[in-house]
């Protein structure tokens, strides 16, 4: 151990990471990312390592300063993740989780489906784990631009299948952390769409929607703490991601948003305004669906520059 409490390392400094910075902080645990560059997300806010992810050797100089290693993405190669363990070094989720979800990835068969939902599912070395309620993702141009939770077009029984699959997913591929099952959603059959091993855009509703977020459960599965309470805190949550479009001034947008309704959440990157950047997110809770998908879908246009009011 390099300190009384562990020391977190996490390959990756972009928004994620960024959003993982509070809940380490209240865990006692200090949370070191490995970035591409001072501009990254979270090298902005807390200090960071600056390497090349693939550089082997900057890695593992990298490792030696943490007790135990993540990722924000999949994008690390195969051949950095399994020297480390090589090397000692504990690596959560591990080398066979990856390779395990890179078999399944590539066994699945395409299908259209009638929408798409997202199950997020933490698992600890104990193998405890937990779900949180199914998201419904809703794309633009095949992008996540919102997501609702629970799922409002999936019914009790589909959504109890949906949480069970996420569950057995995790086992099988020896999940330590937390991981997103895409799945998409036909009349009443269910496939499995996309495995993402880390926290995942389809759960930014549990900053503000859940007692407790996935970026916490991923930090208390990775260090095999107690996993967390996931159960929601009110009765839906809609969350409008923000794309850069033809504002640069985020400031005076976000003041007149807030001034209009003070319990909107906006969570912003520090990413530098380009069209089609994802910049940031905003979440809505509360018991009237239909109302929060519209105040979502203002702020969203309003950000982005779509509506000047």
């Amino acid at each position: 151990m390099n300190s009384e409490f562990p020391i977190v390392g996490v390959i990756g400094a972009g928004q994620n990471v960024r959003m993982m910075i509070a809940p380490a902080t209240a865990l006692g645990i200090k949370l070191l990312p490995f970035a591409s560059s001072v501009t990254d997300s979270a090298a902005q806010i807390t200090p960071c390592i600056i390497g090349d992810y693939t550089d082997i050797e900057a890695v593992k100089k990298f490792a030696e300063q943490c007790d135990v290693i993540t990722f924000e993405h999949e994008q690390v190669p195969l051949s950095i993740i399994k020297a480390l363990e090589v090397n000692g070094v504990r690596v959560r989720p591990s080398l066979e989780t990856f390779v395990s979800v890179q078999k399944k990835l590539a066994n699945k068969v395409s299908k259209d489906f009638d929408f798409e939902i997202s199950v997020l599912v933490g698992r600890s070395p104990h193998a405890q784990a937990t779900t949180w309620a199914p998201t419904q993702i809703i794309k633009s141009n095949r992008i996540s631009s919102m997501t609702v939770s629970p799922a409002p077009m999936l019914s009790h029984t589909m959504s109890e299948d949906a949480q069970k699959t996420a569950l057995e997913v995790a086992a099988e591929v020896n999940l330590i952390g937390v991981m997103a099952v895409e799945i998409g959603v036909k009349g009443n059959e269910m496939f499995i769409s996309d495995l993402s091993v880390h926290p995942h855009i389809s759960g930014y509703w549990t900053i503000d929607g859940s007692r407790t977020s996935q970026f916490e459960q991923h930090l208390r599965a990775i260090l095999d703490l107690p996993l967390g309470d996931p159960s929601m805190t009110n009765d839906y949550v809609v969350v409008g991601n923000i794309l850069g479009k033809n504002k640069t001034d985020m400031y005076r947008p976000y003041l007149h948003l807030m001034a209009r309704n003070p319990s909107l959440k906006f969570h912003l990157y520090g990413k530098e305004v380009q069209p089609g950047i994802n910049i940031g997110h905003v979440n809505a809770t509360g018991k009237d669906l239909s109302e929060l998908r519209t105040e979502i879908e203002h702020a969203v246009d309003y950000m982005s520059g779509e509506i000047d009011e």
